[in-house]
């Protein structure tokens, strides 16, 4: 499967606003949680940092993890997805923007408090394809993403959807620089 920049802006443009809906339409149905008192801020100057913070810490052990020799396989397999893709700097920002933002209100804001937060930690994980009987080295990366999932989850219970929304967004952005230093060194060693 080849991945062109406009499936990917479709698929961004659809997590932000498609999301943001779906979770509205969720919680339309529950007497106990509504919508909007998601986006009640504690502060923001506390929980902005905190988010990014740990979604920086997170990213770099990821990394870390991913240069594992067991776990190669599993940084080769996304460099190639997102190989010639040619990402730039709008692309990394507007992609995690669009991830940080939309899956955060459905998970973090309408899911975890209906389903629990480690539930809606699991889920997101199996959701985006980590955990498969096909690949037990993916596998293994995402029980890693189940705990930073479950991080963003503890983000919105300690401070708001905002530090989930930061911790979200940054982590993705610097995973989205990695994939894109593999892919350029996978096109650079095909010559």
């Amino acid at each position: 499967m080849k991945l062109t920049k406009s499936a990917m802006f479709a698929l961004s443009v659809f997590t932000l606003f498609g999301f943001s809906a779906i979770a509205y339409f969720i919680l339309s149905f529950s007497e106990e949680v509504k919508y909007f008192e998601m986006f009640v801020q504690g502060n923001l100057l506390e929980s902005i940092p905190a988010g990014l913070g740990f979604g920086a810490f997170g990213a770099f052990i990821g990394i870390l993890l991913l240069k594992l020799p067991a776990l190669k396989e599993t940084s080769t397999f996304y460099a190639n997805f997102f190989k010639g893709l040619e990402l730039d700097w709008a692309d990394i920002l507007f992609y995690s923007f669009c991830a940080g933002v939309g899956e955060e209100i459905l998970f973090r804001g309408a899911l975890q408090p209906l389903l629990g937060l480690w539930l809606t930690a699991i889920i997101f994980v199996i959701l985006h394809g980590y955990i498969t009987s096909r690949d037990w080295r993916k596998s293994i990366y995402g029980i890693f993403l189940i705990f930073i999932s479950a991080g963003f989850g503890y983000l919105v219970v300690y401070f708001d959807i905002y530090a989930a929304m930061a911790a979200h967004f940054i982590f993705d952005v610097i995973m989205f620089l990695k994939i894109r230093k593999d892919s350029e060194s996978l096109v650079s060693e095909s010559y």
